[in-house]
């Protein structure tokens, strides 16, 4: 039985929902896809062996590349829980002694600056004039807008 098979069977016994089994065992099968495609190494062959290479510095470069390629940050979040969840239980089994996904924190959106504020409310503004809305509601969106922004500046 593969380490993901095994996993599956783990994540049942904790009573977790169909759906995110489906999805954790699918983000642990990608990440051990990622980690054969940096090191020739399947994890099926490898079997427990291959947690020597789940460190939390494989984890943050896994992490890096999907940011890198722009994948959501939600989905970015879902892989590190599976991650998490996964390294809980590989602990569990006596198989590593700490779970390096534990050190791995979440990506954080990018903020917007300030300097983009004015440009991003800008194209707005000319989005909705060619969507034909009012200048009152475009006034109106735009105030609210900024208000919202300035909120989240003090929060």
């Amino acid at each position: 039985m593969t380490l993901p098979e095994l996993f599956k069977n783990y994540l049942k016994t904790q009573k977790i929902s169909s759906v995110t089994i489906k999805n954790y065992v699918a983000d642990i099968n990608n990440f051990f896809n990622w980690l054969e495609s940096k090191t020739q190494i399947k994890h099926q062959v490898a079997g427990i062996s291959i947690l020597g290479l789940f460190t939390k510095e494989t984890i943050e470069e896994y992490k890096k590349e999907q940011t890198f390629k722009n994948i959501p940050l939600s989905t970015i979040n879902r892989h590190l829980s599976a991650l998490r969840r996964f390294g809980s239980f590989v602990q569990s089994q006596g198989w590593i002694n700490k779970n390096p996904a534990l050190q791995i924190s979440n990506p954080e959106s990018p903020a917007i600056k300030e300097d983009n504020q004015e440009e991003i409310l800008k194209r707005f503004k000319e989005d909705l004039r060619e969507e034909q809305i009012t200048a009152v509601t475009i006034k109106n969106y735009l105030s609210d807008l900024k208000h919202f922004l300035g909120w989240l500046k003090e929060a």
